[in-house]
């Protein structure tokens, strides 16, 4: 079926599976850092000048996320004074939790660090499913891709395995599921495809024209398109 597409982007979408209070998280997605900035670059100090200083963020809050990281620029008088983002972490859904630990420590005053994730909801693969149990098509949270079409899938009406067709959300049936696909113009596609890297596309509508072919493939991500790509409706 081609690479498999990672759990990141298996998100908690569709309600109430992704209220915390009313059936926990279903999905496997999540979101990484966008910034960390040193709070008091003023009065943190003894921190050494004379090796690299790296920093690490604990566990994401999500089974199977990564732990950002990143390394630290000291000035003469050994205050950090900036940080640099290397990982931006998967998996994190707040930063209420998140500790940051540098190496090598301070023997004076520790630096506070202010983080910032990627937006407030999670990047996730989205769209929508009708499933064989359900009455309509809703929007869906992957719990698992069994292969490029077919897909274990959880929305608010149950969950069950369905398969990936080029529609319309109004013209699924039972048993089937939609992705929307975006191009760099604005000019959407049904996904009739997708794998870790690829997405093979059908012409939907277009803004001021397509940039690609039906059955054409595409790189895809769940931000915006550049050259080449397509953006997947995400939260």
């Amino acid at each position: 079926m081609g690479r498999p597409i990672k759990e990141k982007f298996f998100g908690n979408i569709s309600s109430p599976y992704s209220n915390f209070a009313v059936g926990g998280e279903t999905g496997k997605g999540g979101e990484g850092f966008s910034s960390i900035i040193v709070t008091n670059t003023t009065t943190n100090g003894l921190y050494s000048t004379a090796t690299t200083v790296s920093w690490v963020a604990s566990s994401p809050q999500l089974p199977g996320g990564t732990a950002a990281s990143g390394t630290a620029n000291v000035s003469g008088a050994g205050r950090i004074t900036s940080l640099n983002l290397a990982v931006a972490g998967t998996g994190y859904t707040s930063t209420g939790s998140v500790t940051v630990t540098f190496s090598p420590a301070t023997t004076g005053t520790a630096a506070t660090v202010s983080i910032a994730l990627t937006s407030s909801v999670q990047n996730a693969i989205s769209g929508q499913a009708y499933l064989t149990t359900g009455s309509s098509a809703v929007a869906f949270d992957i719990q698992k891709q069994e292969s490029s079409r077919r897909y274990l899938v959880r929305t608010s009406q149950g969950q069950g395995i369905v398969k990936l067709k080029a529609v319309p959300a109004a013209s699924l049936v039972a048993g089937e599921m939609n992705i929307v696909a975006t191009d760099a113009n604005g000019s959407t596609y049904f996904v009739k495809k997708l794998t870790a890297r690829r997405a093979v596309l059908v012409q939907s509508t277009a803004s001021t024209s397509f940039l690609f072919n039906t059955d054409q493939a595409a790189g895809w991500t769940l931000n915006s398109a550049y050259t080449g790509t397509v953006s997947i409706a995400s939260a």
